[in-house]
């Protein structure tokens, strides 16, 4: 029974130190908007940062409200998981596309930490834990490879489209409009 109050325990600090950290990051580049660039390089959309940075805060604020009630915690769970494993996907993909910096890496491995934690936190040990963990690590590096070779797939299409008759690019005659 002790342990399992523990349990409980580490997981309202978890759910509270990853809501912390989510409302931090997302409020980032709302109020230092330079800072931010500095570490991970200069925005083209701002705004669309921004708008990235709110959702982080409300996951972070839902995090938080879930870590005050006992019933709270799988929400808060999935919250937190759900959170990390779209921003880890995200950062490795676009890191090794080559459409963000490499310090993007560092978000990766803080997102890859939630994850591990909520996974030590949440159930007792497997008692295979390392097999486990290199199936899952297989499995998010192979939906990352995946998905940043169909970024670089949908790249390379729309840069040899785009060059001018002549120069390799594929022309395509425009079908005829015939009046009805």
């Amino acid at each position: 029974m002790a342990e399992r109050s523990s349990r409980r325990a580490d997981a309202v600090r978890l759910a509270r130190a990853q809501g912390l950290f989510n409302m931090a990051c997302g409020l980032w580049p709302s109020l230092s908007m330079s800072s931010y660039e500095k570490v991970y390089g200069a925005k083209t959309d701002r705004f669309l940062v921004r708008t990235v940075g709110s959702l982080l805060v409300g996951v972070g604020l839902n995090q938080l409200r879930a870590a005050a009630r006992p019933e709270g915690l799988p929400y808060a769970k999935r919250l937190g998981t759900s959170a990390a494993l779209t921003q880890l996907r995200l950062d490795l993909i676009n890191v090794f596309t080559g459409r963000v910096p490499p310090t993007y890496l560092i978000d990766a491995a803080a997102q890859a930490g939630w994850l591990y934690a909520w996974r030590r936190t949440a159930e007792p040990p497997p008692a295979r834990t390392g097999t486990k963990i290199a199936t899952q690590l297989g499995v998010a590096l192979a939906g990352a490879a995946i998905g940043g070779g169909a970024a670089w797939a949908g790249d390379a299409l729309g840069r040899r489209a785009a060059r001018p008759a002549g120069e390799g690019a594929v022309t395509v005659p425009s079908p005829e409009v015939q009046p009805v």
